[in-house]
């Protein structure tokens, strides 16, 4: 490939003249998803080589990268991987059944030969994961918007400034590839598939409950706004949540335990969390962040009718924003508003050639920038 052909796919990302892949993906989208991945393993490089890391970031494996990569939560969900739920709390009154199971089933289950490598098979399962569901979000993004949206709004996420815990061990990709595939299997009235995926979308993370609504509305108004007995398998989602929460509670013996171990993490409604971390309060330069990160999705929004985005899919990042009022705490605010993929149609929408042509290349900046500050224990994904 000669340099005219990378410095263009680069700066004008390569979305007007896509060449497909094998995998349906064209090269630009591959181009983003090597390139971001490559950004993210470079912060770790540098926050285990080469700047100070915070002494007590915690990391479920100690092998180089994999240091970084199975930092913060990664720590949680490997501890679940190897010793499974616990009663009582496992550290300062913090509890390992406040994430859900879904993810850490399957890294155990693929690790089960190897529980050595637990660590390796959660971060490749992620990066593996993630890929999965950019296809299914092009493709997604095809019926909803066309081939050319589709294409720009995936390498938009693959870059996005927070998309490194699509590379750890967290449930993020797994979230993201469940999720989309209920979309996609609405969209193609495939009704039983779409409630089983919310099912196991509401397995991987509590968040996935909210999109009860906008899955609903499509097959409503498919219906042609009637209520039909086939509309019934999205209460997979529900029954779902319940199931866990149960288990919870037989667990521990208590029926308000897992909101008790989300207060724990100041997740007990607003106001409740602890100074400098609740919305509102006046908190340091990465609360400045995340504050930002919430009002520049929310300000997204304002071009879905231009851009032709339906109303249902902008529910998504409105109630994933909803859910961080919610809780009362701005912390994890970018993995919350990354996982709202329509925001990625929102920003491709873009069509001003200096958006189309900087904003990438931010975008990527950003991403090092925030990865790095993630993996030095200073920002907390």
């Amino acid at each position: 490939m000669r340099w005219s052909h990378v410095s263009r796919d680069l700066t004008g990302l390569g979305w007007d003249r896509p060449r497909v892949t094998a995998l349906g993906l064209d090269h630009a989208l591959v181009l983003a998803i090597v390139g971001s991945r490559v950004v993210v393993l470079l912060a770790a490089v540098l926050a285990e080589t080469v700047v100070t890391r915070n002494p007590v970031l915690t990391s479920g494996d100690g092998a180089p990268i994999l240091r970084s990569l199975t930092s913060w939560d990664g720590w949680w969900y490997l501890g679940i991987v190897r010793d499974g739920y616990h009663a009582a709390p496992i550290v300062d009154g913090y509890h390992d059944y406040a994430f859900f199971p879904l993810y850490p089933l399957l890294v155990r289950a693929l690790s089960f030969p190897w529980p050595v490598y637990a660590g390796l098979v959660a971060v490749v399962l992620s990066n593996v994961l993630f890929v999965a569901a950019l296809v299914l979000l092009v493709r997604l993004g095809r019926v909803v918007l066309g081939d050319e949206r589709a294409r720009r709004g995936a390498m938009l996420l693959a870059i996005s400034p927070f998309a490194a815990v699509f590379s750890m061990a967290y449930s993020e990709s797994l979230f993201l590839a469940l999720s989309v595939g209920a979309f996609l299997a609405v969209e193609r009235d495939r009704r039983a598939l779409s409630g089983v995926l919310f099912g196991l979308t509401v397995l991987a993370r509590l968040q996935g409950a909210v999109l009860l609504l906008p899955l609903w509305f499509l097959l409503f108004a498919r219906d042609g706004r009637r209520l039909r007995a086939s509309q019934a398998w999205l209460l997979l989602g529900p029954l779902a949540a319940v199931a866990f929460l149960g288990y919870v509670a037989v667990l521990t013996r208590s029926a308000g335990s897992y909101g008790t171990a989300q207060a724990a993490w100041g997740r007990g409604g607003i106001g409740s969390s602890a100074a400098g971390a609740a919305i509102g309060s006046s908190g340091d330069l990465n609360q400045l962040v995340l504050l930002v990160t919430l009002i520049a999705s929310l300000f997204l929004l304002v071009f879905r009718r231009v851009d032709r985005v339906p109303w249902v899919y902008a529910l998504v990042p409105l109630l994933y924003v909803g859910s961080v009022f919610v809780s009362g705490i701005l912390e994890s605010v970018g993995r919350y508003v990354t996982l709202a993929f329509p925001n990625s149609w929102l920003l491709a929408g873009r069509r001003a050639t200096w958006f189309r042509r900087g904003w990438p290349v931010v975008s990527l900046v950003l991403l090092g920038l925030v990865s790095l500050q993630m993996f030095r224990g200073q920002f907390v994904p």
